[in-house]
This record gives C-alpha cells, sequence and structure tokens, in this order.
C-alpha cells in the first residue's frame, strides 16, 4: 500500500466524521467509502483511537496554516487582513452552507468528557490559532487599531471561542447569519471601540 493510502483514510475520516462525529462513524464505512480491506486500516492505525489523533492533528494543522498562510499574505492592516480571513471563511460557508463546520469544535464538544488525551491534542490547535489572532490583535495594537491596554490573548481567545460557538448556532438555525453577526460585532463594534 502507499502513502496516499494513509492520507485517503485521514481525509475520508475527517469528511464523514465532521458530519457524523467520531462514536458514530465506523472503520467499515470509511472503509468502504476508501475502497481499501480491513488490513490496510490495521497496517497504518493501531486503534480507532490512533486514527482519532491523526485527524486531529491534520485537521488541525490545515486550519492553522490556512490561517498562518493568509495572515502572511493578505493586502492591509493587521485588523484588515484578520477580518478579511474570517470574510472568506464566512463565504466559502454561504457558498456551501453543509460545509459549515469545524471539526475540532466538534470532536472538542463530542470527546471532551471521554476522552483526556484526544481533548488535550484538540486543544492545542486551539491555542494555537488563538495565538496566531493574538499576534495579529498585538500587530493591530503598534498600528494603533487597538487600545494598548487590551489584553490581545483574551481577545483571540474570546473571538475564537465565539467563531467556534456561532458555528453551532449557524447549524441550529440552517442560516450562516450567526457568523455574520459575530464579525459584523468583532470589527465594526468590539474592536473599533477599543482602539
Amino acid at each position: 500500500m502507499s502513502e496516499t493510502t494513509r492520507d485517503k483514510l485521514i481525509a475520508t475520516s475527517i469528511h464523514i466524521m465532521a458530519v457524523k462525529g467520531f462514536n458514530n462513524t465506523g472503520i467499515a464505512e470509511i472503509l468502504t467509502q476508501v475502497n481499501v480491506p480491513k488490513g490496510s486500516f490495521y497496517h497504518y492505525f493501531k486503534s480507532k483511537d490512533e486514527l482519532g489523533f491523526a485527524i486531529i492533528e491534520q485537521y488541525g494543522q490545515q486550519l492553522r496554516q490556512g490561517l498562518a498562510a493568509h495572515l502572511e499574505s493578505a493586502e492591509g492592516s493587521a485588523m484588515a487582513r484578520l477580518q478579511s480571513y474570517f470574510t472568506m471563511i464566512l463565504g466559502y460557508f454561504e457558498g456551501n452552507f453543509g460545509l459549515c463546520n469545524c471539526l475540532l469544535g466538534n470532536l472538542g464538544q463530542e470527546l471532551a468528557m471521554q476522552n483526556v488525551a484526544m481533548r488535550e491534542a484538540i486543544f492545542v490547535h486551539y491555542r494555537a490559532v488563538e495565538n496566531l489572532i493574538a499576534d495579529c490583535l498585538k500587530q493591530a495594537k503598534k498600528e494603533g487599531e487597538l487600545a494598548a491596554n487590551l489584553d490581545e490573548q483574551v481577545l483571540a481567545k474570546m473571538f475564537f471561542a465565539s467563531w467556534e460557538g456561532c458555528l453551532v448556532r449557524a447549524k441550529l438555525e440552517q442560516t450562516a447569519q450567526p457568523l455574520r453577526d459575530l464579525i459584523y460585532l468583532y470589527f465594526s463594534v468590539v474592536f473599533k471601540g477599543a482602539a
């Protein structure tokens, strides 16, 4: 088996678990979609939990790298780059509401009270995303767009927590409006009012 089989197992698992969750996704379903025999799964992963850690790492790295790349390459001030990232993600969700999801958030809600090691693995990526946002807000302070006395780490934590909560609300309402409202609240009121 080639290394791409492992990649396919992870990618397919991410796709399925984003909708069904970890506990409600069976190995057989993943193998059927990838079209590989059961032995192939155990060649790459000793258990479903090991697959879970691989999924968390893969998805978490993709999330972090996507945000970091955008903040580094986008035009405008630090605050404008941060806003444009979340506005871009909002547009992505609005284009296909079925994608309105964050696997880390979903797995965190499902597994935090069941599996300490997975909770900690998920939280590593949460903190990393929050640190990227905080670094951007620190730059916004230097550019005069955020008051110097504000704690950018707290703001980053609350913004990302709010984003994750609005993803849940968006699924409940079946509309991306909660995400749109959040972007407006933070970038037009909270951050602006603090400058």
